[in-house]
């Protein structure tokens, strides 16, 4: 009777958080904007020049499908800005290749677990509006750059450059590959601002930095946008870098240890587990700083399949000799565990959306670690489609 009523509570809690991740909506950016045929006058803001600007970006070239704001202004044509931002011997920014898919920073900031390293990306082609004399024009990307690895965590930078040459604009957003949605992630705008400007405020080029309020609305603006002026172009000193804090992911492994003592092939799984996740992590991106002209998808796919398949068929192989508890507190730490080093390790802020949806399939692997430690069958078979379910929701981007 016990076991009956721990694998329904678990496989409710798959039910439930797999339902709840759905309420938050799409969280690879901020809420759909409803449509619109026309561009605002009112939406429209002065620069320099003879062009105002749309300050956001678009899926496509309409207002309903507005995604993220413009949060840095460059007061110098795109190959000054271009020439600005990737000059300097500490940072190595490259080109985003086909387009797919407060205040100051602490000086003592270090390096993080995927070094800042602007290389080539991919990325999704999005489009921004200027208004001018002659009319409306919709523009796509001058330039794009980032910092950081496709399958770990990266600065993303799209430039605009206004048809006149007086103005670049720029959208700055963080983003992380999320293994279970097979696509990026979007946890800010602002970070990636402020890292930028402080760049310039730190920096060897002679230049102007302030915050100027615009009353931007909507697209995760707070309405001020960092605004750049550039006065020569000379090396740009590299970007300060941000101390990730591990000290959450160093106490849980302390407290999973503690428990691991008392059942050791429990506690194998756990260990097991939590190494999966965070070396698909870690293989993905030294795959990808290997081979820079491998496509990062055609190393995501196979590395995908290592999480769906690999992690439950470990639980599988490994609980049939454990106690059912033991085995389902030893998954449900083990992943939850690789959960939290990969998301620490990343240093973003997670959805939680995302958490939602990932204690969900805690709770679908512990349901499966109990059938196979107890071999009950019907229990092992209800884990495993739970852990299907939640797989292929976000994959059909219901989640």
């Amino acid at each position: 009777m016990k076991r009956t009523t721990v694998v329904v509570g678990l496989l409710v809690v798959v039910a439930v958080g797999l339902a709840l991740s759905g309420v938050f909506g799409v969280f690879s950016g901020p809420p759909a904007e409803e449509p619109a045929a026309t561009v605002p006058e009112e939406s429209l803001i002065a620069v320099d020049g003879d062009y105002r600007l749309w300050p956001y970006t678009s899926r496509s070239p309409s207002v309903s499908g507005r995604t993220l704001a413009i949060n840095v202004l460059f007061h110098a044509d795109a190959e000054t800005t271009r020439a600005a931002i990737e000059g300097g011997p500490e940072t190595d920014w490259e080109e985003t290749e086909g387009v797919e898919s407060e205040t100051t920073a602490d000086t003592e900031r270090v390096r993080e677990f995927v070094e800042r390293d602007w290389a080539d990306a991919r990325s999704s082609t999005r489009y921004s509006y200027v208004e001018g004399p002659d009319g409306g024009v919709w523009l796509t990307e001058t330039f794009e750059l980032h910092d950081g690895a496709y399958l770990g965590v990266r600065d993303h930078v799209r430039a605009y450059e206004s048809p006149d040459g007086e103005y670049t604009a720029i959208q700055a957003h963080e983003e992380y590959y999320d293994w279970f949605r097979l696509r990026h992630t979007v946890p800010g705008i602002d970070d990636p601002a402020v890292r930028l400007e402080d760049e310039f405020i730190h920096g060897e080029v002679d230049a102007e930095v302030r915050r100027e309020y615009r009353g931007i609305e909507g697209g995760w603006s707070d309405g001020w946008v960092s605004v750049i002026e550039l006065a020569s172009l000379v090396t740009v000193a590299g970007a300060l870098l941000r101390r990730r804090t591990r000290a959450a992911a160093v106490d849980l492994a302390r407290r999973s240890r503690r428990e691991a003592a008392r059942h050791a092939d429990a506690a194998v799984l756990g260990v097991a587990l939590a190494a999966v996740v965070v070396g698909v992590r870690t293989g993905g991106v030294a795959l990808e700083l290997s081979y820079p002209s491998l496509p990062p998808k055609a190393i995501a796919g196979p590395l995908y399949l290592v999480l769906a398949v690999g992690l439950p068929g470990l639980v599988v192989a490994r609980s049939r000799e454990c106690d059912p508890a033991a085995a389902a507190l030893g998954g449900v730490v083990g992943l939850g565990a690789g959960f939290v080093l990969d998301f620490a390790a990343l240093g973003v802020a997670v959805p939680p959306a995302l958490i939602v949806h990932r204690m969900a399939l805690l709770a679908a692997l512990g349901v499966v670690a109990i059938g196979r430690a107890a071999d009950d069958r019907p229990v092992l078979a209800a884990g495993l489609l739970a852990w299907a379910v939640g797989l292929a929701l976000p994959l059909a981007d219901v989640i």
